[in-house]
Order: C-alpha cells, then structure tokens, then sequence
C-alpha cells in the first residue's frame, strides 16, 4: 500500500472515531434528563412517521400519474 492510502485510511478512522466520541456525547446529554430524553425520543418517532407516510403516498400515487402527459 501507498503511504498516501495509509495516510487517508487513519484520518478517515480519526473521523469516525470523533464522530462516535461526539454523537456518544450528545446521546448522554439528552438521556440525562427524562423529559428531554422522552421529548427526543418522540420528535424523532414522528418524524420517521411522516416519512414514511410521505413514501407510502408517493408509492401509491406513481401509479395515478401521467409519464409526461402520457396515459398508460
């Protein structure tokens, strides 16, 4: 291997590392406090709700619709 590959390979890792180190931190601090944690936890459920209604209604409706005016 190139040491410029190696080079990439360890600030990727060093990235990745920190990340975790800095998400690890924010998940503490939120779960710290039960009503911030609670509050985190249903923001979080809802928006995965509505996204995935979001999905569900453009699946359905991609049938409907016309491919550039076209009727199928």
């Amino acid at each position: 291997m190139e040491v410029k590959n190696i080079g990439v390979y360890l600030i990727l890792a060093g990235g990745v590392i920190l990340a975790l180190k800095f998400i690890n931190a924010i998940i503490n601090f939120i779960m710290s406090d039960f009503l911030l944690g609670l509050g985190t936890i249903l923001l979080i459920g809802g928006a995965v709700v509505l996204a995935l209604k979001f999905v569900k209604e453009n699946r359905d409706d991609k049938d409907d619709e016309p491919f550039r005016g076209i009727e199928k």
